[in-house]
């Protein structure tokens, strides 16, 4: 095999300048800097800068932060982008963490981790970029998710594992709300606190929750005050519970109904509960199926898996069965985990401690907005066919680009070498 050598420089990456393109008309960079402020006259590199810097690397497949470099290198000049060193980037992110809250319970430290001011950019940038709209019957999902990771910080979780467990709440692929924590402190712990926050947050930027959903670390009298305090119809998983299982009691058999549910057949029926030894009483919408051992419940008395659902929901449509197909659709949020951790690198937070790890969720975070904002763009174009594929397929359908810029004329050209004729759209 014969091999001819070049040291012309053409960057493999040329779909990054029609990326670039749309965040300069756009406004994102000044955006970003008007929201978080100046570095200060003497930097050479602005906090769009050092944020946008991470951004482009996620969209070519970075693994790490230091693949800033590397991309930098491949790049070569581009008119207008200006990319600083992984160094920089992570000087940025130093500079904008805040200092932790630290809560002594007993023998046990919570460690916590509000950013209001990037909460607010997240926020404002999904208004601008559209991919939440203020008025729309936007639903809100509410969830801890832990990060597996050995940081200097971390701490045991639940599943036994060391990292981190910040709460995330989030409208569609939106991330709406962050909120650190170390991995000892439980999903439910002052989560009425945290929601607090969250509410007041998207209320002062005009976004509209018509309805919430959790997990059962949400079943707590304190949380649902918070969350009818918001005029916001909630749907939350009922801890099992003696109240319960005499409330699954008083069910008469010929109101429970077979319904299909994710393949399975089920049957579900409601009941008015009243929860936490109050006198107020709300909707449990209860599944139940059969169980594969046939065995009876000592405590319901029947061959029957139980499964519960807390609502305030009280219209008409919203009957047993689609009370329980939308609760269910939360899954699709816990997707948004796996986007953070796999496209977006928070399985390797590059920081030894909570403060300045949460500073790079929220630039992954704002990454993630920018990602869904662009295939949208791209979509209605159609320069891309999906607006559901990840960061790896995007790489490889549009962001691998051998391209270089020429200067011809007296004015710069950018000149790309492919036979595909995608691109069209973008420079036609």
């Amino acid at each position: 095999m014969k091999v001819q050598q070049s040291t012309q420089l053409i960057n493999p990456f040329g779909g990054i300048q029609f990326v670039l393109k749309h965040i300069k008309e756009e406004g994102i960079d000044t955006f970003i800097d008007e929201h978080l402020g100046s570095r200060g006259a003497k930097k050479e590199y602005s906090i769009s800068d050092g944020l946008l810097a991470i951004h482009y690397s996620h969209f070519c497949g970075s693994s790490c932060i230091e693949d800033i470099n590397t991309l930098n290198e491949h790049i070569g000049f581009h008119p207008g982008l200006s990319s600083p060193s992984a160094d920089t980037s992570l000087r940025v992110m130093q500079e904008l963490k805040t200092e932790n809250t630290i809560v002594e319970n007993g023998e046990v430290t919570h460690t916590f981790n509000h950013h209001k001011k990037l909460n607010d950019l997240l926020q404002k940038l999904a208004i601008k970029t559209k991919t939440v709209a203020r008025d729309a019957k936007n639903i809100l999902d509410f969830d801890n998710v832990i990060f597996d990771n050995e940081k200097y910080d971390a701490a045991r979780t639940y599943k036994m594992t060391t990292g981190y467990q910040p709460a995330l709440a989030s409208i569609g692929r939106q991330v709406v709300f962050i909120e650190g924590r170390v991995g000892n402190t439980p999903a439910g712990y002052k989560m009425d606190e945290t929601l607090a926050a969250c509410f007041e947050s998207l209320k002062n930027n005009g976004i509209h929750i018509e309805h919430f959903r959790s997990d059962s670390a949400a079943y707590q009298q304190s949380v649902v005050e918070v969350v009818e305090e918001n005029r916001t119809d909630f749907y939350i998983r009922i801890d099992d519970s003696q109240n319960l299982r005499d409330a699954i009691k008083d069910i008469p058999e010929t109101e429970w109904k077979e319904t299909i549910i994710n393949n399975k057949k089920v049957e579900v029926a409601d009941t008015p509960f009243q929860p936490f030894g109050e006198k107020k009483t709300y909707r449990a919408v209860v599944q139940r199926r059969k169980r594969k051992d046939s065995q009876y419940d000592v405590f319901t008395q029947s061959a029957y898996a139980y499964y519960a659902i807390m609502t305030s929901n009280e219209k008409p449509e919203a009957t047993p069965e689609w009370v329980t197909g939308f609760y269910n659709g939360r899954g699709d949020s816990e997707r948004n985990f796996d986007i953070l951790n796999n496209d977006f690198n928070c399985n390797r937070l590059p920081f030894s401690f909570l403060d300045a790890n949460m500073v790079y969720l929220f630039a992954a975070a704002i990454s993630f907005t920018l990602f869904e904002w662009i295939k949208k763009l791209f979509f209605c174009k159609g320069v891309i066919e999906s607006t559901a594929i990840r960061c790896k397929k995007f790489l490889f359908d549009f962001m691998i680009l051998p391209a270089k810029w020429i200067k011809t004329g007296r004015q710069w050209v950018y000149k790309i070498f492919t036979t595909r004729t995608c691109y069209k759209p973008l420079f036609e």
